[in-house]
């Protein structure tokens, strides 16, 4: 390794060790630190009757409570408090309140209905928002996600800064769909406009469409393969879309229910499930560059047809049975050959990740056993074989790197930043131990996110997960084996309340050069109180 690049990890180690509190105290009164959450998903609350809507996920108004009053104290009142993006749920309505088309959504005043309702349900988390902005010199900023596209809307971003009722200079809604800080050095957005993402819209951060005259929500392929099915289960699987990361649960619903009938949907659905692709979950090393990325071999790839759509699953997939059948039906041609090759290679190079976790039966994976079916790698050229050439996250790289260049380009000072948050699946980052020799001794560095320039420590990408209660699908797998139930009986009795009460955010201390980004986790502990922590412990 270059002795710059040594330099700077020692520096990063040295910065990572200077941690006095669980949110790492601010080296200077007068900075301010920096929290991001996302995916809150507060949608229609109570029925008449009093129990939770089963599309309520939201469940959690003392426990945010607790913890904005925790972040306002651990950060002396300056706070920048960004919610990124879904901490509304616009998306999903309760009733037939949008005449919605395949391609188009609600108008405005049927967006403004449904906040409307989303007000009326979570007045008490609402207030606390206020309380937190109002406070000392704490900033809310409220970005839109996928979930929550409707907020630019004029008229629905202006009815939520008046349900706040904060000074306009406390609360904002992030209108050019991102949050910047005033020194350019981070950047908070959801996460749906990063690659060719499912729920991505076109025209962001304008994601209409004239239909019939009227202006209108776009709806992203995502929504219009996945919605439909998300509101017909969680009637009956409340915690669906709680399993991280996202869409996980749904493999596992249309698993435990095989009487639904989704040949017409299992084409898109295979689609949507082989890019949703959850890199945060491999154990990785810190290599300097030595170790290369594969070439896949496109043209052999290729050749296999829409074999190599299913072979791309694990056999323990939940999905690999309905994937099988849309192949013996002969309906998966159509979506082999709409992949581009840059989503081929992304294909080859997660499964070949998958391959090697599970080869050797690494534990930091959360999406799937480390012991199981091995998948098969995609047919190497001839002269990328061998160890030399087992770096499988070029196709990530490359995705987040465009992106971060792409971000730098709409900034005032058309500089990188420095981190780049995200949220979206569910899913955060973990802490990881890269093993490095830096003057001749090894030492074990502990990293959250990645760069996605190697061997570079900025710009990280990092995402924070959801600040709900989720649980990964190992999780549930321990879970259903601990109570001897099958998948059907297991999903139908569990509730959001019975996840584990931890929620993920991404915390930035104040900082005098680089931004030191990091994953927490507002927990409950054993004795029933409340605190910050590296990790859920469970």
């Amino acid at each position: 390794m270059r002795r710059s690049a040594r330099a700077r990890i020692v520096a990063f180690v040295a910065g990572l060790l200077v941690v006095a509190t669980p949110f790492a105290q601010a080296p200077q009164p007068s900075a301010r630190s920096t929290v991001v959450l996302s995916d809150l998903h507060m949608g229609p609350g109570r029925t008449p009757s009093g129990d939770w809507h089963p599309y309520e996920d939201f469940r959690w108004s003392s426990d945010l409570t607790d913890f904005l009053d925790a972040v306002h104290a651990d950060g002396r009142g300056a706070v920048n408090l960004v919610l990124n993006g879904d901490t509304l749920e616009l998306l999903q309505g309760i009733e037939s309140d949008c005449d919605v088309t395949v391609d188009a959504g609600c108008t405005e005043a049927q967006a403004l209905a449904r906040l409307e309702r989303v007000v009326t349900a979570h007045g008490v988390e609402l207030k606390a928002l206020a309380a937190f902005a109002r406070s000392g010199a704490n900033r809310v900023v409220i970005v839109p996600g996928d979930h929550d596209a409707a907020l630019l809307f004029p008229a629905v971003g202006r009815r939520l800064l008046t349900a706040l009722g904060a000074p306009s200079a406390r609360v904002t809604v992030a209108t050019q769909g991102h949050w910047v800080s005033t020194d350019g050095r981070l950047v908070a957005e959801h996460g749906h406009q990063i690659g060719s993402n499912a729920h991505r819209f076109d025209n962001w951060p304008s994601p209409f469409v004239t239909h019939a005259g009227a202006r209108r929500l776009v709806r992203p392929w995502g929504e219009q393969v996945v919605q439909g099915l998300y509101n017909r289960f969680e009637t009956r699987y409340p915690i669906v879309d709680n399993v991280a990361q996202s869409g996980a649960g749904l493999k596992h619903t249309l698993a435990a229910d095989p009487a639904v009938d989704i040949n017409d949907a299992a084409p898109g659905l295979l689609r949507y499930f082989l890019l949703l692709m959850s890199w945060q979950q491999f154990r990785m090393e810190l290599d300097g560059g030595e170790v290369q990325p594969p070439r896949w071999n496109l043209v052999d790839t290729r050749a296999q047809g829409a074999t190599f759509l299913v072979s791309a699953l694990p056999d323990d997939d939940p999905f690999k049975k309905a994937a099988a059948k849309a192949l013996a039906d002969g309906r998966l041609a159509e979506v082999m050959a709409g992949l581009s090759d840059e989503e081929v290679t992304a294909i080859c190079d997660y499964r070949a990740a998958v391959r090697r976790a599970r080869r050797r039966f690494e534990p930091v994976v959360s999406q799937f056993a480390p012991r199981g079916p091995v998948v098969s790698e995609c047919p190497r050229t001839s002269d990328t074989r061998g160890a030399a050439f087992d770096y499988f996250w070029q196709s990530r790289d490359r995705m987040f790197g465009r992106h971060v260049e792409a971000v730098a380009a709409q900034l005032p000072n058309k500089r990188m930043p420095a981190v780049l948050v995200h949220g979206h699946t569910h899913l955060p980052d973990r802490t990881q131990s890269y093993a490095n020799m830096i003057s001749g001794g090894l030492l074990t560095i502990p990293m959250e996110g990645f760069s996605p320039v190697r061997g570079a420590l900025t710009p990280v990408v990092i995402n924070g997960g959801a600040w709900q209660r989720t649980i990964t699908p190992v999780q549930l797998g321990r879970l259903q084996a601990e109570r001897g139930l099958g998948y059907d009986e297991l999903l139908r009795a569990l509730q959001p309340e019975d996840l584990a009460p931890c929620y993920s955010f991404v915390h930035i201390p104040p900082y005098t050069d680089t931004p030191s980004p990091s994953v927490r986790y507002w927990r409950q502990t054993a004795g029933g109180g409340w605190s910050a922590a590296p990790e859920c412990g469970r």
